[in-house]
């Protein structure tokens, strides 16, 4: 297939599916996954599509979040460990709010695995759907209007839902947290849920990968003053691990 062929069909997909896996159109063309990183580079030059590591997608005018069909076939490795830790905090009776973050889906994934008895309270379609059929799991979805860029329920019905319960521990994420900024979200719908979950748990852990410690996004979550808990998947820098500690952040690693 010539070049100009790929492109057109890597439009067209994008249009109809709103985002691309690289190794899933490298197999559906027959080309390397570096032919189609070049693709894709030229074709975000064009200002035709937003790349990220493992694929593009096509970005929102008002929504910049990555969509989840991309965010949830990345950094695999790094989200595991966190959710393996997070494991460590969870005890039988326990109720838990999980965000509809694909790091929270892992947390999920575990506790279905490990068969321990929870309270699940989630705006997350793929959790709610994961702890269906699991006897040891009592779940309490927001409902509200469905967010397909990230398979969540959003909206009045979702953060009026929310803010009626009370957890034990919350597990959230976010789009970036910065030093100097705190806690932030791309998207304003999905921040609304996060800060009900931080401020409606006991005890609240911030689960982000070594890519989240970066510039501040759109809206903001929370300060970092506001955070007790931060599980990451490796040891930051040395600037930030004082940082935190300096504001008396309880930093958990991964990989320790």
């Amino acid at each position: 297939m010539l070049k100009l062929e790929r492109h057109k069909f890597i439009e067209d997909q994008l249009l109809e599916n709103g985002s691309i896996i690289v190794s899933a159109l490298s197999q559906e063309l027959n080309v390397t996954e570096e032919t189609i990183r070049r693709d894709l580079e030229e074709l975000e030059k064009q200002k035709k599509l937003k790349r990220v590591h493992g694929g593009a997608y096509l970005p929102k005018e008002y929504d910049k979040e990555v969509p989840i069909r991309i965010r949830e076939n990345i950094y695999k490795t790094e989200k595991e460990k966190i959710a393996n830790k997070a494991m460590e905090f969870i005890q039988s009776n326990d109720t838990i709010m999980l965000d509809s973050s694909t790091t929270a889906y892992e947390i999920a994934v575990k506790i279905k695995e490990s068969k321990i008895k929870v309270t699940i309270i989630t705006n997350s379609l793929k959790i709610s759907q994961l702890a269906e059929n699991s006897s040891k799991i009592k779940l309490i979805c927001t409902g509200g209007v469905l967010r397909r860029s990230s398979d969540s329920f959003v909206g009045y019905t979702a953060t009026n839902s929310l803010s009626q319960f009370f957890a034990d521990k919350a597990f959230v994420s976010c789009s970036t947290l910065c030093l100097t900024h705190g806690v932030t979200d791309n998207s304003s719908i999905e921040g609304a849920l996060r800060q009900i979950m931080l401020k409606n748990a006991n005890k609240t852990y911030l689960i982000v990968d070594y890519t989240k410690f970066d510039t501040p996004s759109l809206f903001k979550i929370a300060d970092l003053s506001e955070i007790e808990n931060i599980i990451t998947d490796k040891n930051l820098d040395k600037e930030t691990n004082q940082s935190l500690a300096d504001q008396n952040i309880n930093l958990i690693i991964a990989d320790s």
